[in-house]
């Protein structure tokens, strides 16, 4: 498990340029389109994962960083842009 947690961390370093800045109510549709591409980021990181080290492994660490039942919540509630701060905020998406 740590050599995959290793391979996210390093996935989702390459993956964000290092000063981008997001606001706390995202209505504009570029906004909307960063956090969607900033989730997205997330998911191909778990997909490399999921190649790599397989379907368990990827399901397991997905898991662990992101509960489905917590990601869910914060879809209904914040949507994407919600879950983008959620990932920032667990610092997941670099």
């Amino acid at each position: 498990m740590k050599r995959a947690n290793a391979m996210l961390w390093i996935v989702l370093a390459s993956s964000l340029p290092a000063g981008a800045t997001w606001s706390q109510a995202a209505t504009d549709p570029g906004q909307q389109a960063q956090c969607r591409a900033e989730v997205s980021r997330f998911e191909q990181a778990i997909g490399y994962i999921r190649q790599t080290q397989g379907n368990q492994a990827a399901s397991d660490l997905k898991e662990k960083l992101l509960p489905a039942k917590l990601e869910n919540e914060i879809l209904f509630k914040d949507g994407y842009c919600g879950l983008a701060r959620h990932l920032r905020d667990k610092k997941l998406h670099r």
